[in-house]
């Protein structure tokens, strides 16, 4: 048994000693991290429409997201559905610059259970 229990830490050992000794050989580099604060101004500021796709095995699979103003266009649009405070599915897509129709269908990843969903949250980058 006691050697069965050496051959089982053993390796673990190994790859602990590797690891500190490849950590150990890492510069140390000196960098400044800094912090302000800016005004973050919203690219629509009168709602959005949302439209769900539901599969026949009842999992949501893209949700469009309509109404939005031209000012978010050329931003990439982040899109999470929640199951109470745990993320069930999410998915991103580039609104375009030109041609943007005000709306944009983002498919999940994964594709949770509609009746799983309870919120819908969104943000718009750029």
């Amino acid at each position: 048994m006691r050697s069965s229990l050496l051959a089982a830490i053993a390796p673990i050992a190994i790859v602990a000693a590797v690891g500190v000794g490849a950590a150990s050989a890492m510069p140390l580099v000196a960098s400044t991290i800094g912090a302000g604060t800016a005004a973050v101004s919203a690219c629509d500021t009168d709602g959005l429409t949302f439209h769900h796709t539901v599969d026949t095995s009842g999992r949501l699979t893209v949700v469009t997201v309509g109404s939005m103003a031209a000012a978010c266009a050329g931003g990439t649009l982040r899109l999470t559905v929640t199951n109470g405070a745990t993320s069930a599915g999410e998915g991103t897509v580039a609104l375009p610059s030109a041609g943007f129709t005000g709306s944009a269908a983002v498919t999940l990843g994964p594709q949770p259970l509609s009746t799983a969903v309870t919120a819908v949250y969104i943000v718009v980058e750029g």
